[in-house]
């Protein structure tokens, strides 16, 4: 039974491959018996085809503070997963969003990178326009047809700096780095020709993993309830019978109170975590790294916030 449940919570689709935090978060949500988090540990970490496609992450740069999103979806990071090899479908590139807020990510695979493809794809946001769009400075954003896409949606596009692309780093670490070491491990095709199949598959995996910055799901920031992992729903019963309208209505105020408590969270644990990664991060750079920085790469700190700012005034939309 242990062993069932490890393998469902880690080594299938919707366990993910993830960590051993991550795997012990997803298990221990439904299950508990004594010695669980030494069992998650044991388990992920002899995880042969976690050991063949997992790095270590590269310290490389100086990081500054970021710029704090005020609510779910207003700044998204976006990139490319290039170059991808051609899929049945005939995709060659992955699209990746992520809202820099609540951390949840949508991923479309794409048979091209043009500006057009890139602007209808931004249209498939179903949550709606952001307010700032996150990149890194790649030229396929900055095209003409793209800009007037962003013009049109009232969103502005928001280049990472020049000289440290980890301002985008959110997008960079979790997103892009976890979609496609887990795409590695599952893809069936020894030419990897189903890996559009399985990374959209994979987001929902990331979308219900318990986040250790914001304490709770993406999934559950964005829709107030919690998803149901096919494990989930074989080990809970169904609740025969027709609600009443007032129980509805009850259940739905009820989820949005506790989803804005845990909004409100979020946002606090975000910058507190965010300022002390930048703290450690830069602590642990060589004097050379710290000497070769230039003076004016903290420039645009202040005008991140009042930038910010400036689109949400009381009674702005």
């Amino acid at each position: 039974m242990i062993q069932e449940v490890l393998h469902n919570c880690h080594d299938s689709i919707e366990g993910g491959h993830q960590g051993v935090v991550r795997s012990y978060q997803r298990v221990k949500h439904d299950y508990y018996w004594i010695g669980l988090y030494a069992d998650v540990e044991k388990h992920v970490k002899s995880c042969l085809d976690c050991g063949s496609s997992k790095s270590l992450p590269q310290l490389k740069g100086y990081s500054p503070r970021n710029v704090l999103a005020e609510r779910p979806f207003q700044v998204v990071s976006m990139d490319f997963v290039i170059p991808l090899p051609r899929s049945r479908r005939g995709n060659t590139a992955l699209l990746l969003w992520q809202c820099s807020f609540t951390g949840f990510v949508i991923a479309k695979a794409m048979s091209d990178t043009d500006a057009l493809t890139v602007g209808q794809g931004v249209r498939g946001i179903r949550f709606g326009a952001p307010s700032l769009i996150r990149h890194d400075r790649d030229p396929r954003f900055m095209s003409e047809v793209f800009q007037a896409f962003a013009e049109l949606i009232q969103a502005r596009s928001r280049s990472t700096l020049r000289y440290r692309p980890q301002a985008n780093g959110q997008q960079e670490r979790s997103a892009k780095k976890t979609v496609m070491q887990s795409v590695k491990v599952y893809v069936e095709d020894p030419l990897q020709q189903d890996w559009d199949e399985i990374a959209e598959r994979l987001v929902f995996v990331i979308n219900n993993t318990h986040d250790m910055t914001r304490k709770e799901t993406p999934f559950y920031l964005v829709h107030g309830w919690d998803a149901h992992t096919t494990l989930r729903a074989m080990a809970t019963s169904l609740k025969r019978g027709v609600g009443k309208q007032t129980e509805a209505l009850a259940w739905r105020r009820e989820i949005n109170r506790h989803q804005q408590i845990a909004l409100k969270m979020a946002k606090e644990y975000q910058a507190v975590e965010k300022a002390r990664r930048a703290r450690i991060h830069n602590e642990k750079l060589s004097r050379k790294e710290q000497a070769a920085i230039p003076k004016n790469v903290n420039d645009d700190s202040p005008d991140d916030d009042s930038e910010l700012k400036s689109l949400f005034r009381p009674g702005s939309r």
